[in-house]
C-alpha cells in the first residue's frame, strides 16, 4: 500500500473570471464540472492564464462537487477551471492507467461517507490521502489489460444495442414516412378514437374501510424512454375494484404524465412481466382498439411529432412540464391499413428480440468488469 499523495500531485483549478466567459469556438476552451466525460466544453475563456492550467487529452480530471468521478480528458486542450483537479506528475512507480481503474472505487466510498446539505464536496486532501494498492509495474499493466479488454466488451455491447434500437425509428420513417409531414396521407384521428385511455391510483388514498391488499404496481420511475426498469416494483394497497380498474394487461402502453421535461410522455409497453401488477396515477394506461397495432403506436409515440404535441400542450412551471387525460386523448394519431401496421410490427419484434439479446450480453460485460474490478481492488 501506498499514500496517493506520495506517488503525484494534485493540482486544483483555477477561479477564472465568469466575466471573461465566451462561446468555446471564441476562446479557449475552459472545463468546468460539467463538461467532464464530454469532448467539448459548453464556454470558452477569453482572458489572460497561465499555462500550468491547460490540460492535454488524456489527462485524468476528478470533479469535486456532486459524484466524485475521475475521467479521462478526450477534448482539445483546455484550461482547467475551479472545483476541477488534475492528477499529474506521476510517480515511476505508477502506471496512469492503473489508477485510472483503480480510483473509480475509491472515490465512490468517499462519496458514500460524505455527508451533505445540497451538494456533496471532496478536497484535495482527502484524495491525496487515499492508501493505494501498489503491485509491480508489469502487474499493474497486466491488470490494466484485462480491465481495458473487459471495458472493451462491454463498449461493444452497449453499441450494437444502441444501433439495433436506431432501427426501429428508421424503419418507421421508411414505412409510413415523416409523421410531422405526413406525406403518405394517412387517416388521422385524436388517440382517444382508437384506444381506451386509463388514469391510475393514487398513493395514499383513503379507502374508508374498503377491503384491501397489498399489489405490485409502477410508478414514473418504472417508465423510461422505449423500455421499463423492473428493478424495483413498489407495493400498494388496492380494492377489488382497483385490480380490475387498472390492471395492465400484455400490448398496453404506459405513457408518463410529466416532471421534468425528459419525462413529460415518455412511452413504454407492458408485455405482462409480472401477472398482477397495477400502475399509479402520474402514468396513463393506453390500450389500443382495433384499428391500431400497439407495436406502431409505440413507435409513433417516440416520434419527434408526438413529442412536439406534448410540449405544445404541456402545463408548464419552471422546468416541470404535464400533460392531463384529456390533453393526451386529442393527441393526433395517424391510422395507416393494418396489415402495413402488422408488418411493421413483427419487423419491429425481431429487431427488438435481438435488441434484449444485446441487453443480456451488456450486462453479462458490466458484471465481468466488476467482477474483476472487485477481484483486483477488493
Amino acid at each position: 500500500m501506498a499514500r496517493l499523495g506520495d506517488l503525484l500531485d494534485i493540482q486544483n483549478g483555477f477561479a477564472f473570471s465568469s466575466g471573461q466567459f465566451v462561446a468555446t469556438a471564441e476562446g479557449v476552451p475552459l472545463i468546468r464540472i460539467r463538461d467532464l466525460g464530454k469532448k467539448t466544453t459548453e464556454v470558452g475563456y477569453r482572458g489572460v492564464y497561465r499555462d500550468e492550467f491547460l490540460v492535454n487529452q488524456g489527462d485524468l480530471l476528478i470533479g469535486m462537487d456532486g459524484d466524485f468521478e475521475c475521467h479521462r480528458w478526450e477534448g482539445p486542450q483546455a484550461l482547467l477551471n475551479q472545483r476541477v483537479c488534475r492528477l499529474c506528475n506521476f510517480s515511476s512507480e505508477l502506471d496512469r492507467s492503473y489508477l485510472f481503474h483503480w480510483i473509480g472505487k475509491a472515490l465512490q466510498e468517499i462519496h458514500g461517507k460524505t455527508s451533505f446539505v445540497t451538494v456533496k464536496h471532496i478536497s484535495s486532501k482527502q484524495i491525496a490521502n487515499l492508501d493505494i494498492i501498489l503491485p509491480p509495474l508489469d502487474e499493474q499493466r497486466r491488470i490494466v489489460g484485462l480491465l481495458d479488454r473487459a471495458a472493451e466488451i462491454r463498449r461493444r455491447a452497449d453499441a450494437a444495442r444502441a444501433k439495433a434500437r436506431a432501427i426501429i425509428p428508421a424503419l418507421f420513417l421508411d414505412m409510413f414516412g415523416d409523421p410531422a409531414t405526413n406525406p403518405k396521407g394517412w387517416a388521422v384521428r385524436p388517440l382517444a378514437e382508437v384506444a381506451d385511455i386509463g388514469s391510475g391510483l393514487t398513493k395514499g388514498r383513503k379507502l374508508n374501510g374498503t377491503p384491501a391488499e397489498p399489489t405490485p404496481y409502477l410508478r414514473v420511475a418504472n417508465v423510461q424512454a422505449d423500455r421499463l426498469d423492473l428493478s424495483e416494483i413498489k407495493m400498494i394497497d388496492a380494492t377489488d375494484d382497483d385490480r380490475v380498474r387498472c390492471r395492465l394487461l400484455p400490448g398496453d402502453l404506459l405513457m408518463t404524465e410529466g416532471g421534468d421535461l425528459d419525462k413529460l410522455g415518455r412511452c413504454a409497453m407492458w408485455q405482462g412481466e409480472v401477472e398482477l401488477c397495477l400502475h399509479q396515477n402520474h402514468i396513463f394506461r393506453v390500450r389500443m382498439g382495433s384499428a391500431i397495432v400497439p407495436d406502431y403506436a409505440r413507435a409513433f409515440m417516440q416520434s419527434e411529432a408526438a413529442r412536439g404535441y406534448f410540449l405544445r400542450v404541456a402545463k408548464r412551471t419552471t422546468g416541470i412540464a404535464s400533460i392531463n387525460k384529456t390533453q393526451l386523448g386529442r393527441l393526433p394519431v395517424w391510422v395507416p391499413p393494418l396489415p402495413l401496421q402488422t408488418s411493421f410490427a413483427e419487423q419491429a419484434r425481431r429487431i427488438e428480440t435481438t435488441a434484449r439479446a444485446l441487453d443480456v450480453a451488456a450486462a453479462k460485460a458490466e458484471a465481468m468488469a466488476a467482477a474483476l474490478s472487485h477481484d483486483i481492488f477488493g
